[in-house]
């Protein structure tokens, strides 16, 4: 009876603990109905006041907050040519900060037969990371509208380009911050708009008229990413200055995207196909199959694009012992050979023995990466080199073309002489003699040369 007596009276004493819980949390709701703000106060803790003076730090008060929320929403529906027709909610609640670099939590819950979300935020919080975390559960509410059991994955690109795209383009102001100032009885916010490309960073109420003018400047002083170090950044690649860059670079291929001849309706296909998929690489092609119909195609776009908006490539060109280094490393094809039981031996086939030998299928798959691989160093190689260049991409789009149209028959008619074989071989012995021929002797072996008298 004892027992029983503690137990009662330490559930009553839990009971009234939850009952002033909820008495003192405010709860407020968006315009849409789909933003639910919730704190235990309306007023901040004085830590929390200190840390919003930090550089691009603002507070966060539930009522400000919730229209803060349907701004970033509309701005990314606008991007996406998107209607606003949401399904899921999406809970926002709010803790006090503790430190200029709090956690935050997004994560989506099951409730009724469709996905919320739940986001929790310190109250003073950098304004960049902010919108971050609303376009997530944003992109993450839109993703899980046909989603079973379970949720799907938003991509880091997605997240961190759009948010860096927002923040460059929007025409309004996306966060409302606290007033701390009031002219003539009035509240006043200003916002500085940028006209030029300037090479610095936009404060919290600076907005560029080109969205892209910071990641210019980033890109053309850091390597910019490829396709695959996007699509899986490491923790160093998304963290510290590293993080600068791999945002710059989403934001890019976010921008390409949306420029693309329905690119916004192959994102919102992207997005609703996502749940069908173990990952959401196989959405994107899907989604993107019209334009990039093999994954070699996303890469070789993206890199195209790389060399055109940062202007690092078409600034700085190949010498001519470099160009003739790097035409000659893509037709090197090393391989291991083992005799016996000694150990394995390195060695290079050439193209041709290739084309000989191995399956039209192993061919076709090689021929499109060495096609992409000239494409990139054509942007870069020695004026004299192009010539050389373009004889072997028209000689291999040729092949490519026969040798793919020969696979539609071969089930019916079985193996037959392929004359395309010997003219693709004829044609890259030719060029294979002048590649060698216009190889750049070496300085010293060159005065030698010229030294040395003419034999008797």
């Amino acid at each position: 009876m004892k027992a029983l007596a503690i137990i009662a009276g330490t559930l009553a004493v839990l009971n009234i603990a939850h009952a002033q819980w909820q008495r003192d949390l405010k709860v407020i709701g968006s315009a849409s109905g789909q933003f639910f703000v919730s704190a235990q106060s309306l007023n901040l803790s004085p830590h929390s006041v200190e840390l919003a003076a930090g550089p691009n730090m603002v507070t966060l008060e539930p009522s400000l907050l919730a229209v803060s929320c349907e701004r970033v929403k509309q701005a990314l529906l606008r991007e996406l040519n998107m209607p606003d027709e949401w399904q899921g909610k999406i809970f926002v609640v709010l803790r006090p900060a503790r430190s200029a670099d709090d956690p935050i939590a997004i994560t989506p819950e099951r409730l009724g037969g469709h996905w919320d979300c739940r986001v929790e935020l310190p109250d003073a919080v950098d304004r960049n990371r902010f919108i971050e975390a609303v376009v997530r559960a944003c992109f993450l509410e839109i993703a899980n509208r046909n989603a079973g059991d379970r949720p799907s994955e938003v991509p880091e690109w997605l997240a961190r380009g759009f948010t860096r795209q927002l923040l460059g383009s929007s025409a309004i102001k996306l966060v409302l911050p606290a007033p701390r100032a009031l002219e003539n009885g009035m509240n006043v916010s200003r916002v500085t708009m940028d006209f030029t490309d300037a090479p610095h960073k936009a404060g919290g109420t600076t907005r560029f008229l080109n969205p892209l003018a910071e990641a210019a400047e980033i890109l053309r002083t850091n390597s910019p990413l490829t396709f695959d170090q996007l699509s899986w950044p490491t923790d160093e690649q998304l963290s510290g200055d590293a993080a600068a860059v791999y945002g710059s670079c989403a934001q890019l291929f976010v921008s390409e995207l949306l420029r693309l001849k329905n690119g916004p309706a192959c994102l919102r296909v992207m997005l609703a196909e996502m749940p069908n998929y173990l990952n959401w690489q196989l959405a994107f092609l899907d989604a993107f199959h019209g334009i990039f119909p093999e994954p070699l195609d996303v890469e070789k776009w993206w890199a195209l694009n790389l060399a055109e908006f940062s202007g690092r490539d078409l600034m700085h060109l190949l010498t001519p012992e470099a160009s003739w280094r790097q035409l000659d490393a893509i037709f090197q094809f090393p391989i291991e050979v083992q005799i016996g039981a000694a150990p394995p031996m390195r060695t290079d086939i050439t193209f041709q023995t290739i084309i000989r030998g191995w399956s039209r299928t192993q061919q076709l798959q090689m021929i499109k990466k060495k096609l992409w691989e000239l494409d990139l160093l054509r942007l870069r190689i020695s004026p004299d080199f192009i010539p050389l260049l373009d004889g072997y991409r028209q000689t291999l789009q040729e092949y490519y073309k026969k040798r793919h149209a020969s696979l539609r028959i071969l089930a019916f008619i079985g193996p037959v002489p392929d004359k395309a074989v010997d003219e693709a071989i004829q044609r890259l012995d030719a060029l294979d003699a002048q590649r060698a021929r216009m190889r750049p002797q070496p300085p010293v072996a060159a005065a030698a040369e010229t030294a040395t008298p003419p034999a008797p």
